[in-house]
């Protein structure tokens, strides 16, 4: 991880000299994460808020980091998920239909309950890699994968920009404790409302007979 922290200081004096470049690194980040997911995604949410900060100030680079993030890590996610859907699927199915835990998985992903999807793809603490995997392999329509991964991105980016800004991820790595411990009280809030959605009428979340 030395060489990841070393590349991060030089991509930051990079962007110092070509503010320019900041949007793209910001979505660049990001998109790399979701293909190499042993990246730390904490991190680079924090990087980016760090650069886009300075080029564009608090405010502005606050709203961008969690915009150009959550873009790049859905692009990656999306890449991986098209690749697989259109090269081995069919092959893999077949395997992990073998396996209980993976029938259980495919079943819930395939099911008309979408909060529990969500929710297991808005914990930044579960391997996001694995769980797009899962959703490659299982019968999932464009629309519901679109609808759930960005939905779940989008969570996961603004819950690591405003934890991440509170702990200082950057300058203080072992801070992710912390943030991982206020993460998962507000993830258990986030849970009772999404369970409470899938009563409401004409909720998306709302479960179907």
């Amino acid at each position: 991880m030395d060489f990841f922290y070393q590349w991060l200081e030089d991509l930051k004096v990079l962007i110092q000299n070509n503010y320019w470049l900041a949007p793209l690194i910001g979505i660049l980040l990001p998109f790399i994460e979701a293909i190499f997911p042993s990246l730390p995604l904490a991190i680079i949410i924090s990087f980016n808020l760090s650069v886009l900060g300075v080029a564009f100030g608090v405010i502005e680079g606050t709203i961008l980091t969690i915009l150009l993030s959550t873009l790049g890590s859905f692009l990656g996610m999306f890449l991986i998920f098209f690749l697989i859907r259109v090269t081995f699927a069919d092959y893999f199915v077949k395997k992990v239909k073998k396996y209980k835990y993976g029938m259980t998985f495919l079943n819930a992903v395939e099911g008309k309950s979408k909060w529990f999807v969500l929710a297991l793809l808005s914990n930044p603490f579960l391997p996001s890699s694995v769980l797009n995997y899962g959703l490659s392999l299982a019968k999932v329509s464009l629309k519901k994968y679109i609808l759930l991964t960005g939905v779940s991105r989008l969570i996961i980016i603004i819950f690591m920009v405003f934890l991440g800004s509170i702990f200082s991820l950057q300058e203080n790595p072992l801070n992710v404790v912390w943030m991982m411990s206020v993460y998962f009280i507000i993830l258990g809030i986030w849970l009772l409302y999404l369970n409470s959605l899938k009563k409401k009428k004409g909720s998306f979340f709302e479960d179907k007979d």
